[in-house]
């Protein structure tokens, strides 16, 4: 089982190549690895995406993949699954949101990494910006899917600021 995402489409910053490496990844998967290509499901974000496109991997999609995981009886306990992402990602530090007894005396220990989604850049329906998907709510996601499939679970990025993904 495969959740393919690729991002080009940024609307700063739009990348070139991020979308082939996972069309690539989709190749490898099905012509040498021999997993059935209705295993896998791609989030792909070309430059010629349209906002609202239910392939296209804004911040809900990809949750939302991510969750369908855990409720898709296809998938069995042990199965082996593989996420793969290509896109941006981002990192900040917790003083920029919060404050710490690190962030005041100058020093701030805790760093959040992030994936970029196709919206990052977007207000929602209720008139706020759409955030990035945090390596902390990946954690969380990861462990839920974990928890009901097994740990064989294979997550590759290709990004900028990944260092807390190598769990």
């Amino acid at each position: 089982w495969a959740v393919l995402i690729g991002i080009d489409a940024y609307l700063s910053n739009p990348l070139h190549g991020a979308v082939s490496d996972a069309l690539s990844m989709r190749g490898f998967l099905v012509d040498d690895l021999g997993i059935p290509e209705h295993r896998i499901q791609c989030l792909l974000g070309p430059h010629d995406s349209t906002p609202g496109d239910p392939s296209a991997p804004s911040r809900m999609n990809i949750i939302n993949m991510l969750h369908s995981l855990i409720s898709n009886e296809e998938i069995q306990r042990g199965d082996n699954i593989i996420i793969y992402y290509a896109g941006h990602g981002s990192c900040y530090n917790c003083s920029d949101h919060f404050s710490t007894a690190e962030s005041r005396h100058g020093k701030d220990l805790c760093s959040i990494e992030a994936l970029c989604p196709i919206d990052r850049d977007s207000i929602d329906a209720n008139g706020l910006p759409i955030p990035d998907i945090s390596d902390r709510e990946l954690n969380v996601l990861f462990s839920q899917i974990s928890h009901v499939k097994g740990h064989k679970i294979t997550f590759i990025v290709d990004c900028c600021h990944t260092r807390s993904f190598d769990r």
